[in-house]
């Protein structure tokens, strides 16, 4: 009877380690999407901030002259984590781009609608090497579309560098 209560034990403990198992497997996938929705929510949180600072910035100034990006880390409050883990960087369209954007634009004034046009091609926050989801993953603000893309956003990798940068 011994006997059959020790193989009976070690039944238990083979299906509780193989219980175990199964649970790790499915639970460990679920936690790792969480952390990165929850790290892809605090980026776009502060690119979004970051994006309105520069909108309001422009607005105020009349000009992004003078715009200075660690000045905009410390007044929107980034916590270190974010600024550890993401480098932050704005393409800034030249000034007769973007006054030929406004002019094209206002020509249509009849639509009687707020007219968008950014000073900026993007603003990007690429991942460091010390970011857990990867060094290099990007999510960036389009400025032309007005649209978030990259990491948390969609499916998009990469911006169009050739639209961005037109003649490296």
């Amino acid at each position: 009877m011994s006997e059959n209560k020790k193989s009976w034990k070690k039944y238990l403990v083979v299906a509780g380690l193989i219980v175990i198992i199964v649970a790790l497997i499915l639970i460990i996938p679920r936690c790792n999407r969480y952390q990165n929705e929850r790290r892809a929510e605090e980026v776009f949180k502060a690119l979004t901030e970051l994006h309105i600072y520069v909108d309001n910035y422009v607005k105020n100034n009349n000009s992004a002259s003078g715009f200075d990006l660690e000045k905009a880390f410390i007044e929107l409050g980034f916590k270190d984590s974010v600024l550890r883990n993401w480098e932050f960087a704005i393409a800034w369209k030249p000034a007769v781009i973007y006054t030929s954007q406004m002019m094209e634009k206002l020509k249509d004034v009849e639509l009687n609608e707020y007219v968008n046009v950014a000073p900026y091609k993007i603003i990007m926050a690429v991942a460091t090497a010390s970011n857990p989801v990867g060094e290099g993953r990007k999510l960036w603000f389009d400025g032309d579309n007005n649209s978030y893309h990259g990491f948390g956003a969609d499916d998009s990798i990469e911006p169009d560098w050739h639209r961005i940068f037109p003649k490296p």
